[in-house]
């Protein structure tokens, strides 16, 4: 799609179609998206109906994944979640979920008028962090469900979690399928993770860890348990039928990153890491927490590149630990929780960055 792409601004066809700015060049900083975005014209598919370059990227997402299939989502996750869960729960019908779901899985449920049965995580007592979906709270209400004659359609959990907690999702996904039921995993920040063959779906954003432009979401499908055609049935319904050719060229150029310097970046990444969290054998106060929770409260692993900061004498919330990188060391932070303030990183972050990170760490913790 690149290339084609490249060779068409390069071309004299001129585009007596949308978009409206022609594909000129304005003098800003937009330009070279402006010179690639176009609309489905010969020669570039349909998202709707993919079967040439954009057939070929989505080819291309699946093998790097080790999936069956692989659908674009240039609506984010949103629209990945709203479709699948809408492809596999009839209206009305029965779906368990992650009550810690995103609000997307809240809204589909919504539409569908789905008769819910929650799946709930435990809170870790030294961070007020929530945890994993755990593999017996799984076996547990899905003992109940047969019981009470009302198994669901499809089971939803979310791994990993914003923070970085991986729940034990190969077992989680035998114990589902041991009741003939398809699992799907919300998996939006774990793109740059491997993604677990036994789920059915798993919903990845590209954008959120990997080199890809915000929006760039896939939905990975596997096994006999979930028809791949329903689910495109409902991406095109939820999705835009005006896609961004930028945006899904983002994805091919993501892949392309990962296939070529992908084992390299993780590497540097994890090395990086390797500094950030051996910080805390000389921090007094501020502590970078994660990795000691694995193996309990559901929690089987542990994604370091989620950098969860905490003061453990308790002079300092989430919010004043965020507002201090933010204004005084300039480092913006994703979120912050009650106590903790969440830094996020990822393989195209920079020795620079990290540099500053560690530095604005240890000053942080002296000065308490």
């Amino acid at each position: 799609m690149i290339d084609e792409l490249d060779r068409l601004s390069g071309s004299d066809l001129y585009p007596f179609h949308m978009p409206g700015h022609k594909r000129q060049r304005t003098g800003t900083w937009l330009d070279e998206a402006y010179i690639h975005d176009i609309t489905e014209i010969d020669d570039f598919d349909d998202l709707q109906e993919p079967e040439g370059v954009i057939a070929e990227t989505e080819k291309k997402l699946a093998d790097y994944y080790g999936a069956d299939r692989a659908f674009i989502s240039v609506n984010g996750s949103t629209c990945g979640n709203l479709s699948t869960i809408s492809a596999l729960v009839p209206h009305g019908g029965s779906f368990m979920m992650d009550r810690n779901s995103h609000k997307s899985v809240y809204n589909a449920s919504c539409l569908g008028e789905y008769r819910i049965s929650f799946l709930e995580r435990e809170t870790i007592r030294e961070n007020k962090l929530t945890a994993c979906i755990s593999l017996d709270m799984v076996k547990l209400k899905l003992s109940q469900a047969k019981k009470d004659n009302d198994l669901p359609k499809a089971v939803l959990v979310t791994s990993p979690t914003y923070e970085g907690f991986i729940a034990d999702t190969d077992g989680i996904a035998d114990a589902v399928h041991a009741y003939g039921i398809p699992l799907i995993l919300d998996s939006a920040h774990g793109a740059h993770l491997p993604v677990s063959k036994k789920a059915d779906i798993a919903v990845i954003s590209l954008h959120k860890t990997l080199p890809a432009m915000t929006q760039v979401s896939a939905v990975l499908v596997n096994g006999s348990l979930v028809k791949p055609d329903e689910v495109k049935r409902y991406i095109n319904i939820f999705q835009t039928t005006s896609p961004s050719y930028v945006l899904m060229a983002s994805a091919e150029n993501c892949l392309n990153i990962m296939n070529d310097k992908g084992q390299k970046l993780k590497k540097t990444l994890e090395e990086r890491l390797d500094g950030v969290y051996s910080l805390n054998e000389s921090l007094r106060s501020l502590h970078i927490t994660g990795p000691e929770h694995i193996g309990r409260y559901g929690i089987y692993d542990f994604d370091r590149s989620k950098i969860n900061i905490i003061d453990r004498t308790g002079k300092m919330d989430g919010r004043k630990i965020y507002d201090i990188f933010r204004n005084e060391y300039h480092l913006q932070p994703e979120r912050h929780t009650e106590r903790t303030c969440l830094m996020m990183s990822g393989v195209m972050d920079t020795e620079e960055g990290f540099t500053r990170l560690r530095q604005a760490i240890t000053d942080i913790d002296k000065k308490l």
